[in-house]
């Protein structure tokens, strides 16, 4: 069978590596970027490099930092950008934005502190009325992670924090109706299959769950629910992370004589075949963009990280600083810092890279509706800073 192999999960972070903050800090700033969305961190070195890039421009701040393959523009032409103000706290809870759920809508998780955050609720803040509304809230001992979201869906795992073992499950915001859709293998959260994504359309979920024989893991199976019948079944033998290309369903495979791992789109012969250096991918339209991991740099001796285009298989950016949380929509790429930068995007129309805010250093994370997006700038000694913007 196929192996367990992991793209475009969440955040994993392997704790050798973890940077090297307060610990209290730290796991604060991981759970608030746990909740924003539905990556593997961390190098604190500048990146400087000697060789030249054809057509590379650096810019301010980030020269010592970034190094990119297209031109880096002034963006003010091509963008609007504004603040955010979001609560705080809301039902006596610290909050947290999670995900777009539309042009007026965000979904929120609510925390309490004890010591760490622990989540209590989800729920919905409405932009325009700034009202909020509880959607579900979560047992003791239990923790959730939002999938993804469509029209009218919430999509989330559920773990049992003392058993470790992990459900996904379904809330419908306008219904009010939360039903359990799966109960994973007991040995699924401690493998990298857990941090694959999920996603829907056509009245359906699909995921991957591990395949086990006497209690080992032998491989990953795709699987498929159908919300009319509420049924689970087997969609494909040795497949997993699924995504859309140009709304077709597509997942990962593994070539069983080369050992390699390539994306097949359903109902297609044809393979895009996938360095072994990838640790994120993510999908718009028919477009496919990846987070690769590179050779160590030869004078710092750190990761260099790098975003790519798989369908022009060339380089846009390259990084010493650890990227992830990948993302994507018909206007844009974004990902996640885990050094305070200035909010860098890439410009998909324009081919090129622009920054949104000049007096902006923070840890940025970016949540994308289809055609706007939220920016969230978190600080070490300051209050968390949010922003909505869009391309003109």
């Amino acid at each position: 069978m196929g192996s367990v192999y992991a793209l475009g999960f969440s955040y994993k972070i392997p704790e050798e590596r973890a940077m090297k903050k307060d610990i209290v800090f730290f796991i604060l700033f991981v759970l608030l970027t746990l909740l924003c969305g539905c990556q593997d961190p961390v190098a604190n070195d500048l990146f400087v490099s000697d060789s030249s890039v054809s057509g590379s421009q650096s810019y301010e701040r980030n020269e010592m930092i970034y190094q990119f393959n297209r031109p880096f523009i002034k963006g003010e032409n091509y963008f609007q950008i504004e603040p955010l103000t979001l609560p705080s706290e809301l039902n006596s809870m610290k909050s947290a934005v999670s995900a777009v759920l539309s042009e007026t809508q965000l979904l929120m998780l609510l925390y309490e502190e004890d010591p760490v955050p622990v989540i209590r609720e989800a729920g919905i803040y409405d932009l325009v009325s700034g009202e909020y509304r509880t959607s579900f809230t979560l047992d003791e001992g239990r923790t959730i992670s939002i999938e993804c979201t469509t029209d009218s869906l919430i999509l989330y795992k559920e773990t049992d924090i003392a058993s470790n073992t992990v459900s996904l499950n379904c809330y419908d915001w306008n219904t009010g109706k939360r039903n359990q859709i799966y109960q994973f293998s007991p040995e699924y959260a401690h493998t990298s299959a857990f941090y694959n994504d999920i996603v829907s359309g056509d009245g359906k979920v699909y995921f991957d769950d591990v395949v086990t024989e006497e209690e080992k893991v032998v491989g990953v199976n795709l699987l498929e629910y159908d919300f009319a019948t509420k049924e689970v079944r087997l969609y494909r033998e040795n497949a997993q992370n699924p995504l859309w290309i140009d709304s077709r369903l597509a997942y990962i495979c593994k070539d069983e004589n080369t050992d390699q791992h390539f994306v097949e789109v359903s109902g297609h012969e044809d393979r895009i075949y996938l360095d072994e250096n990838i640790s994120l991918l993510t999908s718009t339209g028919n477009e496919l963009y990846s987070i690769n991991y590179k050779s160590n740099d030869p004078k710092t001796n750190r990761t260099i990280w790098s975003i790519r285009s798989l369908s022009a298989d060339e380089e846009l950016l390259l990084s010493s600083n650890a990227i992830d949380q990948l993302a994507a929509n018909c206007s844009v790429v974004t990902w996640r810092n885990f050094t305070p930068e200035k909010p860098v995007i890439y410009l998909r129309e324009q081919d090129c890279f622009t920054v949104l805010l000049e007096d902006e250093l923070a840890y940025n994370t970016y949540l994308l509706g289809a055609e706007w997006g939220v920016l969230i700038c978190s600080h070490d000694n300051s209050p968390t800073a949010y922003y909505i913007f869009s391309l003109t």
